[in-house]
């Protein structure tokens, strides 16, 4: 058992390498290609997606481990180790990676190295000082334990009474609650604070994707190219070319609006319409990427006949399945984690009920795979909820989205970091939502029998506050997508009915 999870292991690891490197060459721009180029960017950006992925892997891995006779591999010191290479890299190579690629290219490597490392340096101090003053108040955890105590100090008395001796034993049984106060070690306390943060970004993004992700792949099929007649194509055409005139003079508007709001009177007054146009900035990126995908749609119908139509077809097929899979997921959260009696005992195990039925039924090795597909289908829910959710989260920072053969390296390196810390929460998430079946795991003891009891985080992780604002924010998201046909930006509609007006 042990050198067979070391092969799976080794062979996970390496097949992983391979995908992600894959990933890198299909996204990167052109003009950022080859290895001469970003080098160590490049580096860190396939280390961080392997170890974005190698996570949500390690948990079925930790399952399969978990079900030997023997030690098998030490999980614990993976998950650590794992852990601690995360924040280390979340938090150094790939913010320093970053800030040294964002720096103007005409200076010398050294000036470049020092701007980088100064907003590095803020950087970690921000962090530094969140992790280790929180560790310092709140690395204990009040774990509960339930006392019972039976005694009888002259069980003679009793010998010649009528009372029976399990009447005398319950008579003089004495329960009572309490708790455990346990220092955790600085790694899992590590855990604890990058699922905190991940929790946020995951409940937003990850809330969003399952419901975006199959309803977008079902709209592509939908709107997929339809053979169009040549005065259909020259009609489509003209209105395309108006539609980016119309843009580009509204990205003119925003340029002297941004000059305008510089020199305004007074800090709040430049601060609000610094704001407005910020705004203003992002609907005009939406627009852009909305007319981008339009002629991209258009590129395709003109070749219509060299186009195969059956990626549409397939499209369609998955986004029925992720359709089930997502309704399946809600169904669970609700069942096994937000419904539960007065004893704190769920609703119904569901998910739990099925995988362990198919592991008693010498189903292990299929088991395994549908509970990591479950897993990395969440991931893939978080990522496309962080391209979906829009160009910026309000006051935080903006999002980089990732197309194929026009993505920057720094727009690699934000979403790898962003995946990183999202990932540290779809690994709880998973474990906390798979409990029974994952129960002999290294994992499941760390997160239910420390984390979950640290203070402050007890608040939060005990009383399942993450997953029903999760399945709320999905549900009111999944009603929000249903009811609004088109994901088209308030921008382009209205240059659209400029044009009809105009035509008339």
């Amino acid at each position: 058992m042990e050198w067979f999870l070391i092969i799976v292991t080794i062979v996970m690891a390496f097949l992983l390498l391979l995908v992600n490197f894959y990933l890198l060459v299909l996204y990167c721009h052109p003009d950022d290609s080859g290895w001469g180029s970003s080098l160590v960017c490049k580096v860190f950006v396939i280390i961080g997606m392997t170890l974005t992925w190698a996570q949500v892997l390690m948990l079925p891995l930790d399952a399969a481990n978990s079900r030997g006779l023997g030690e098998g591999l030490d999980m614990d010191f993976f998950w650590k180790f794992i852990y601690m290479l995360i924040l280390i890299f979340g938090t150094l190579f790939i913010p320093f990676a970053q800030y040294y690629y964002e720096s103007d290219d005409e200076k010398s490597v050294g000036q470049r190295c020092c701007a980088a490392l100064y907003q590095q340096l803020c950087f970690v101090i921000i962090i530094a000082l969140l992790l280790f003053i929180s560790y310092a108040f709140l690395r204990f955890a009040d774990i509960p334990i339930f006392i019972s105590l039976k005694s009888c100090s002259q069980p003679t008395v009793f010998m010649n009474s009528d009372t029976p001796f399990t009447g005398v034993a319950n008579s003089l049984q004495e329960d009572s609650e309490d708790t455990l106060e346990y220092e955790v070690s600085f790694p899992v306390y590590v855990m604890a604070f990058m699922s905190l943060f991940g929790y946020c970004l995951f409940v937003l993004f990850g809330g969003v994707g399952l419901t975006a992700l199959p309803v977008d792949l079902i709209q592509e099929f939908i709107n997929r190219p339809k053979k169009l007649t040549s005065a259909e194509g020259a009609q489509k055409k003209g209105s395309l070319r108006r539609k980016a005139f119309e843009l580009i003079d509204e990205g003119n508007k925003i340029k002297d609006d941004q000059k305008d709001a510089i020199i305004q009177d007074g800090w709040w007054a430049r601060y609000k319409e610094k704001r407005r146009v910020r705004t203003q900035f992002t609907k005009y990126k939406n627009a852009v990427l909305c007319l981008d995908r339009d002629y991209e749609i258009f590129k395709l119908e003109l070749k219509y006949f060299d186009t195969n139509p059956i990626i549409w077809y397939f499209k369609f097929v998955f986004g029925i399945i992720f359709s089930i899979l997502s309704f399946i997921w809600w169904l669970h959260i609700l069942l096994f984690i937000v419904i539960r009696d007065s004893d704190g005992i769920s609703a119904s195990p569901f998910l739990n009920k099925i995988l362990i039925g198919l592991e008693d039924g010498n189903a292990g090795f299929l088991c395994v795979g549908i509970f990591a597909f479950l897993c990395i289908y969440l991931l893939w829910c978080t990522q496309k909820g962080n391209i979906k959710f829009g160009l910026r989260i309000p006051i935080l920072f903006s999002l980089h989205i990732m197309k194929v053969n026009e993505t920057w390296m720094n727009t690699f390196l934000f979403n790898v970091q962003l995946m990183l810390i999202c990932s540290v929460a779809v690994t709880q998430f998973c474990t906390k939502a798979f409990s029974q079946y994952i129960r002999l795991s290294t994992l499941n003891m760390l997160f239910t029998t420390q984390i979950q009891y640290l203070r402050f985080f007890t608040y939060l992780y005990s009383n399942n506050v993450f997953e029903i604002i999760l399945l709320v924010w999905s549900v009111l998201t999944m009603i929000y997508l249903l009811i609004r046909r088109s994901d088209k930006p308030k921008m382009l509609k209205e240059i659209e009915e400029m044009q009809k007006l105009q035509f008339k």
